[in-house]
């Protein structure tokens, strides 16, 4: 595990026309976040750590709707200064004259809250809203309205109109039949409370339960599947950092040397350098990696790669890779992990610019208080193997 420290060295080898601006910034925020970073955020591009991020990705999209299912001015009046909630459960099955009498009464109420269950059988969301909202349509401001299934469930409410007054995880006044909320004020003033039952006539819910809909849907789905097509995907749309294969062996540096335009501090407040004063972070410490760059499809870079030697013998190599086999990506990557026992990372655009990478091969490592370069050509025997 690379160290916090290192994540602020990450940082010092931005290299751009505004590399002092931008290093800074950079640095002010990484300083910031110290405490919760573990690595740079170039070293994050293991493509097994990619994948399962974007399986998770994807399931969040999936249910981020039930996030956005409110209504009104305030999605949550919920206990406000310890006051009771009262909610409504209504549906469709009302009918929209009462439905909308029902909203006309609860506007400007902030202590009501009116509960649907979900859609109507093969209804979708935005069809509900835009039905939801032609009923609303003249009535400001707008009453408090969710969908929320597990209210439904944690009630036990299957028949509408039913009211139940919230206090926490208590039901103060439960009620069926009525809608009302004149009639429930008047209750709440006479001191009533309990299970007043059945009052009126009640209906069937004429929208599914949308929490039960989620749980079939996923336990519908083959995730395996699922985990194979988002493998497959990965690889389709992998963007790779190509880069021309070295014709003749060069050597480089490159001087980390900024002038900061403006002081850095850390969190506590200490100033750490300060504006106009110029530094080399190699001087403030080593860069403890050797990188080791080359084409993963190119079998004559991947045996010379492993003959590669850094000068630094203590410094940890680290592998990356601009490209690899598309159709058996995973393969491939586990076959170069075994074969340099080691982890192996795609090149990134960021590693690519900082380190001025032009042709591969190439190693990266600290000489002196600079950054070196080493660009090497293959040279191919009559027996194909490099030589």
């Amino acid at each position: 595990m690379i160290s916090q420290t290192a994540c602020l060295l990450g940082s010092l080898f931005a290299g751009s026309i505004n590399a002092e601006e931008q290093w800074l910034t950079r640095s002010q925020q990484i300083l910031n976040a110290l405490e919760s970073q573990s690595k740079p955020a170039w070293l994050e591009n293991n493509p097994h750590r990619l994948e399962a991020r974007q399986q998770a990705l994807e399931v969040f999209k999936a249910s981020k709707p039930l996030t956005d299912l409110s209504l009104g001015a305030d999605s949550s009046p919920l206990g406000k200064n310890g006051q009771a909630l009262k909610v409504l459960f209504i549906s469709f099955s009302l009918g929209e004259s009462v439905l909308k009498g029902i909203f006309e009464d609860a506007s400007g109420q902030d202590d009501v809250l009116l509960v649907f269950r979900g859609p109507k059988p093969d209804q979708k969301l935005p069809a509900l809203f835009a039905e939801l909202k032609r009923l609303l349509n003249g009535i400001d401001p707008l009453p408090n309205i969710v969908i929320d299934p597990t209210r439904f469930q944690k009630w036990r409410v299957s028949s509408v109109p039913t009211i139940v007054v919230e206090s926490g995880d208590k039901a103060l006044l439960q009620s069926r039949g009525v809608s009302s909320l004149t009639w429930l004020n008047d209750k709440l003033k006479a001191g009533a409370s309990g299970d007043l039952g059945r009052l009126g006539e009640v209906y069937d819910i004429a929208e599914i339960d949308l929490l039960d809909e989620i749980k079939r849907r996923m336990a519908a789905i083959d995730w395996r599947q699922k985990q194979h097509q988002a493998i497959a995907r990965f690889w389709e749309q992998q963007k790779f950092e190509h880069l021309p294969t070295a014709e003749e062996d060069r050597d480089r540096t490159i001087d980390l040397t900024i002038t900061a335009p403006r002081d850095l501090t850390a969190p506590n407040g200490q100033l750490i350098i300060h504006a106009g004063q110029t530094v080399n972070p190699l001087d403030k410490m080593p860069f403890g990696l050797c990188l080791v760059v080359f084409d993963a499809t190119d079998k004559t870079q991947i045996s010379f790669a492993r003959q590669l030697s850094c000068q630094d013998k203590q410094a940890r190599v680290m592998y990356l890779v601009s490209a690899l086999p598309r159709q058996d990506g995973w393969e491939s990557l586990r076959a170069l992990e075994t074969a340099f026992h080691a982890s192996v990372y795609l090149l990134t655009p960021d590693v690519r610019s900082r380190f001025q990478l032009q042709q591969i091969p190439a190693i990266v490592e600290q000489m002196g208080n600079r950054i070196a370069v080493h660009e090497r050509k293959v040279l191919v025997s009559t027996t194909g193997n490099p030589s």
